[in-house]
């Protein structure tokens, strides 16, 4: 037997003026709140800015947050904020559909409406590898705010924990890009930025791969010797949540 659900789904519009909206997330929720969630594509697929991408984050973060209570919001909730989100963020009208299990109908209703076409692919662009960051270190606990500001400076990544409080740089130079000078001006506007707040700092760099083209591996060791000179830790992907755990339990990261 199935139960009554309602969903909707988050739509984002960069350019208000032009209405072109991209599905965000899709949400679901049942008439009292006894079951439901929100599912949503990886924020880089949404849009390229980084700015952007935080502005979603914030958001779909808080209803990630609400729907890990016991008791979640209903379809009254749903409905007030498809009345307040109809500007950048926009929420649609709440839809009826059958549910006999809330994962399976949240993962077919996110195929069908959300998940992005052609998003399966292996290459670790800068934005890939910062949403598989944020969700990896958030899974640890840690509060992450994705395209912040401090102060006047825009960071990919801020990290707040107990003994953590630290800016990250990520970076990737496993891509085909022919040019890395906007990869370079990255690093050197996260020096450039560390220097004036009070953070600590952490570069996340994926190293090229063995096809890479020779242009990479020479912005690689470039950017690498900046660090280096400047006393940044650099870490691979791999150990972002390791040296978080780690800097918690001892006090390091902030």
């Amino acid at each position: 037997m199935s139960d009554q659900g309602f969903f909707s789904v988050l739509r984002w519009r960069a350019d208000a003026t032009r209405d072109e909206a991209r599905n965000v997330a899709v949400i679901l929720v049942s008439p009292d709140g006894e079951f439901g969630g929100v599912k949503a594509a990886p924020l880089s697929s949404v849009s390229p800015r980084l700015h952007d991408q935080g502005i979603l984050d914030d958001v779909i973060a808080g209803l990630e947050q609400q729907f890990s209570a016991p008791h979640k919001p209903g379809l009254v909730a749903l409905e007030e904020w498809h009345r307040s989100m109809q500007h950048s963020l926009c929420l649609t009208e709440p839809r009826p559909t059958a549910v006999s299990d809330a994962d399976v109908v949240l993962q077919a209703l996110y195929r069908a409406y959300v998940q992005p076409r052609g998003h399966g692919s292996s290459v670790l662009t800068k934005g890939r590898l910062l949403d598989q960051i944020v969700g990896r270190v958030r899974r640890r606990g840690f509060e992450v705010r994705r395209g912040t500001y401090v102060d006047d400076y825009l960071f990919d990544a801020v990290v707040h924990g107990p003994g953590v409080s630290s800016a990250v740089e990520v970076l990737s130079f496993a891509t085909s890009a022919r040019s890395w000078a906007s990869v370079e001006h990255d690093a050197g506007h996260f020096l450039y930025a560390l220097g004036r707040v009070n953070l600590s700092g952490l570069a996340v760099v994926q190293a090229p791969t063995d096809g890479s083209q020779t242009a990479a591996t020479q912005s690689w060791e470039r950017v690498n010797r900046w660090f280096r000179e400047a006393g940044l830790r650099v870490l691979a992907p791999a150990g972002v949540e390791g040296y978080f755990v780690n800097a918690g339990q001892l006090g390091l990261g902030s």
